[in-house]
């Protein structure tokens, strides 16, 4: 049994998960004034609810699916995520956020710099300075203001919710397909 075989005899549970991130992504876009608390355990729920999944559906394949390992460890590392998310809600929130903020403020330079390197090859490149400029300035301003960088996560968070959740619905569909003509 191959990994196709394995994801369209359990079309369903992918099915689920993105039914759950898209739920998720629109109480978070409809109620962006409710508690961080109760959007964590929404979190830790989520990440724990996929990593079972994952688990389950990597240990019941084990014997003919020569990926299983990959599928088990994705599923560790979403339970290990829930439990964290879970257990020290205020870590993970701000530890997310200044992760993004490293990670906008690092691409945002390195942006700048490819575009000044590009500045005799190609004309143009202001856009990607500009880009790179805007990613700095969102860096900074997860930074300096967290509380209203941690709302603008949770939009951004439901966001990719609903497209990764509408994305998961219509690969299960496929694979539910699939599942049928074998």
């Amino acid at each position: 049994m191959d990994l196709t075989s394995t994801l369209s005899k359990n079309w369903s549970v992918l099915f689920i998960r993105g039914l759950i991130a898209i739920i998720f992504g629109v109480i978070t876009w409809f109620a962006p004034s409710a508690s961080l608390s109760i959007m964590l355990l929404f979190f830790a729920g989520y990440f724990l609810f996929d990593g079972i999944l994952r688990v389950w559906v990597a240990w019941n394949s084990k014997q003919n699916n020569p990926y299983w390992r990959w599928l088990f460890v994705g599923g560790v590392l979403s339970v290990i995520a829930g439990l964290v998310t879970l257990f020290a809600p205020n870590v993970t929130t701000i530890l997310l956020l200044y992760y993004v903020a490293a990670w906008a403020i690092a691409i945002g330079a390195v942006e700048i710099f490819v575009a000044l390197k590009l500045r005799a090859e190609i004309s143009g490149e202001w856009l990607l300075i500009i880009t790179g400029a805007l990613s700095v300035l969102f860096g900074l301003y997860l930074i300096f203001n967290p509380s209203a960088g941690i709302h603008t996560l949770l939009w951004l968070v439901a966001t990719y919710a609903v497209l990764f959740g509408a994305l998961i619905v219509l690969f299960s569909l496929k694979l539910k397909k699939l599942a049928q003509q074998q």
